[in-house]
Order: C-alpha cells, then sequence, then structure tokens
C-alpha cells in the first residue's frame, strides 16, 4: 500500500454561516441544477406576455394581462430564490454556525471515512462514497446524493483530497477550484 493511503486525516468542520450558505448555493444550484425549473417557468410566462403583448390593438386589455403575467413570470422566481436565502440562514442559527467551533469531526482513514458528531459516530466505507467536490474553501464528501459532509480549507486540505482521490474512483471526484 503506497504511503499516503496508511495515513489517518482528522479535519475539524468549523463552518460558519458563510460556508453553510456557499454549500447550500453549490448544492441546490450546480450540483442539482434547481435553477432550470424557475428559469423555464419565467421564459415561459415572458413568451405569454409577449404573444399577449403583440395582440395588445386587436384584443382589449392585453396589455395588461401581458405585465400581469410578466410581473408573474419574474417575481414569483425571485420569491422562491429569497425564501431559499432566507430558509439558508434560519438553518444556519438553527444549528449555531461558527468558524470557532467544530461542528464534527471528519476522519479519513485508509479503510474507511468515519464523522464523529458529539456522542455519535458513523462510518462509511470508500467504496460507498457518491461523490466528492473540491471548491476553492472546501471540500464536500457526499457520502449519498442527498447528505454531505464539509471539510473546510486547512493546513490538511492538499493531503486530505490527495487521500480522496487515491482511494475514490476518477468518476466520483470532481476538482472546481
Amino acid at each position: 500500500m503506497p504511503e499516503a493511503r496508511k495515513e489517518i486525516i482528522t479535519i475539524p468542520a468549523t463552518i460558519d454561516s458563510h460556508d453553510f450558505l456557499s454549500f447550500a448555493l453549490f448544492d441546490t444550484f450546480r450540483r442539482k441544477k434547481r435553477w432550470k425549473t424557475p428559469l423555464l417557468f419565467a421564459c415561459i410566462m415572458s413568451a405569454f406576455a409577449i404573444a399577449c403583448f403583440a395582440m395588445r390593438k386587436t384584443r382589449t386589455q392585453a396589455a395588461l394581462l401581458a405585465t400581469v403575467l410578466l410581473s408573474i413570470g419574474l417575481v414569483l422566481p425571485l420569491v422562491w430564490f429569497l425564501w431559499f436565502l432566507s430558509s439558508v440562514k434560519k438553518e444556519g442559527k438553527k444549528h449555531s454556525l461558527s468558524k470557532t467551533k467544530a461542528q464534527y469531526f471528519t476522519r479519513l482513514g485508509p479503510e474507511k471515512v468515519k464523522v464523529i458528531q458529539g456522542k455519535n459516530e458513523a462510518d462509511f466505507l470508500w467504496k460507498d462514497l457518491y461523490m466528492a467536490y473540491r471548491i476553492k474553501d472546501c471540500i464536500y464528501l457526499y457520502v449519498n446524493p442527498n447528505r454531505a459532509y464539509l471539510l473546510p480549507e486547512s493546513d490538511d486540505s492538499d493531503a486530505a483530497w490527495k487521500l480522496i482521490t487515491s482511494l475514490l474512483s476518477p468518476e466520483k471526484i470532481k476538482d472546481l477550484r
């Protein structure tokens, strides 16, 4: 076994509200591509608004209907996005996120990943992990499509990423820095 694979790296998850927001934006809009539905809605409503506006000379109140459709098409996606940001902010406050306190510890070893959160521990075999993403300030280690652990930037980040890339198959690794 190569020397790099024998080490155990422990990373404290000192996550603040900014880190949590960055993760939520990444997970929702970049990984899951949930921006597509609001955009499609806005485009459809805008197309209907254009059609109504084109008929404004032949149909009474077509311009008013066009304005209403366009307003709905633009305002609802904006409201959804603001609601999303608000819910992420509330969730961050609920968990009292802070850079001074570790939320959990992630221990990366040659056989498995162990996550320790207070008295609770969870083990995940490398072969069962879903995906690992490295962005500018963090590593997102997905144990399944709906659950990720954040490994904030630290002195051990490069060693952790090297270990992760040596133990996960290439299709499960994305370096997005």
